[in-house]
């Protein structure tokens, strides 16, 4: 089962050079990054506004499984989705 949050949650990543997540921050508790399952992007809606992201489904040292994004126009990461 997974949670979809209905609003993404910010979190802080420390990443590779090439962009791939090795540690996060959420909640103010720090996870190293266990593993990378996928990592995919998603470009759309040019012509409206401009979304355009890095997800990557990873697993951390606390055992939490999720789906993280690095939005592309904002730079920032958020946290989108849990698994069970």
């Amino acid at each position: 089962m997974t949670k979809l949050l209905e609003t993404p949650e910010a979190i802080k990543v420390k990443s590779t050079i090439m962009g791939v997540p090795i540690s996060i921050i959420r909640r103010g508790k720090l996870q190293q990054v266990d593993s990378v399952y996928q990592h995919w992007r998603v470009a759309d809606e040019w012509w409206r506004k401009e979304i355009a992201r890095d997800y990557f489904r990873i697993r951390t040292s606390a055992a939490l499984i999720c789906d993280i994004y690095r939005d592309m126009v904002d730079g920032r990461w958020y946290l989108s989705r849990i698994h069970d």
